[in-house]
């Protein structure tokens, strides 16, 4: 299953997703006409905005394997994603009946969290509206993922056991995830510039630079003169880049920046954007992370794939039962046909 590719030990918890649909809450909303929906399950819909965020946010991931899907793959992907927001949408309702409620403060956790990714409140606003979706849309779908992962939860994972040898063996077959590779915690200075400056203007922003090395040169801090002085997006707390790893920095500056020791600072970098400078403030050698360590996190892993696998048995089991009507064009066939 091409979707099955996108799961990694790095997801600590119970994959449900977002639900696009509106729930009866919302009824006073204006119902999406019937282009706008790709499948009515017992009455619900089924967002077509969701199922194609969805659908991209899949494809991405599997290009991340380094070869475009082709057209056979993308139906593959197009048909999954549907069967998978479906049987969302039953584990949802059976969730319902069971009367379990979203966690609002769980709920307001995971909003604030979005929130904070943005610089602004305006700019998280215009994200919303790039991506076609309301406040409102978003805080139903996190709420119904709530609900999933509770129902999840009480049903299956509180059920599930994780022995001793399990663990073990995850962890020797999976050594890969557990090694730490060397990391370097960096902190910048940028005096910035532009290709389209003239000459004297580019030799002013060195001559800036250039001073700021003579002052660190001088024992000056190199965070105090970030700071004051740096250009960067890392100004506000000093410069600091965080721990950096191999890949993850320009190759030029990788290059100069792997090549120091811990407390000390480059000679200047020139690149089309401006004049830099870098400190190297700590370095973690590569290790491997024992396993006494990652115990807790892998015997939660596996209770949660396993809960995870009972779910979808669930899931389609209810399926069976369910009234689903398949809007989607070009995709009853492989999704599923209408049934009563």
């Amino acid at each position: 299953m091409l979707l099955s590719k996108v799961a990694s030990f790095q997801t600590m918890v119970i994959v449900i997703g977002f639900i696009a649909v509106v729930s009866s809450a919302q009824a006073e909303m204006k119902k999406p006409q019937s282009a706008d929906k790709v499948a009515i399950v017992n009455g619900e819909q089924i967002d077509k905005g969701e199922f194609d965020a969805e659908v991209l946010r899949v494809q991405k991931a599997l290009l991340g394997f380094g070869k475009p899907l082709t057209c056979s793959q993308v139906t593959s992907v197009q048909t999954e994603v549907l069967e998978s927001l479906i049987r969302r949408e039953i584990l949802y309702q059976d969730s319902r009946k069971m009367g379990i409620k979203p966690d609002e403060n769980a709920v307001n956790k995971e909003i604030n969290s979005l929130k904070q990714q943005f610089p602004s409140e305006t700019e998280y606003k215009n994200e919303l509206s790039r991506r076609n979706i309301s406040e409102e849309t978003l805080r139903t779908r996190i709420e119904k993922n709530s609900s999933i992962q509770q129902y999840v939860e009480r049903q299956f994972a509180s059920k599930v056991t994780v022995t001793d040898s399990d663990a073990v063996a995850y962890y020797e077959g999976h050594m890969d995830l557990f090694n730490q590779p060397l990391q370097i915690r960096v902190s910048h200075i940028l005096i910035q510039t532009d290709p389209k400056w003239e000459e004297a203007r580019k030799q002013e922003a060195r001559r800036k630079i250039e001073q700021i090395l003579q002052n660190l040169k001088k024992g000056q801090d190199f965070a105090a003169l970030a700071r004051e002085q740096s250009d960067g997006p890392t100004r506000t707390n000093g410069g600091d880049l965080g721990y950096i790893k191999k890949g993850q920095l320009n190759k030029q500056i990788e290059t100069v920046v792997f090549a120091l020791k811990p407390g000390e600072t480059s000679d200047i970098v020139e690149m089309d954007y401006g004049f830099n400078l870098f400190k190297v403030t700590d370095k973690k050698p590569e290790t491997v992370i024992a396993y006494e360590k990652v115990k807790e996190k892998i015997v939660q892993f596996l209770r949660e794939e396993k809960a995870k696998q009972e779910a979808e048995l669930q899931a389609k089991a209810l399926r069976e039962k369910a009234s689903v009507e398949i809007l989607l064009k070009g995709e009853t066939d492989q999704a599923g046909a209408k049934k009563p």
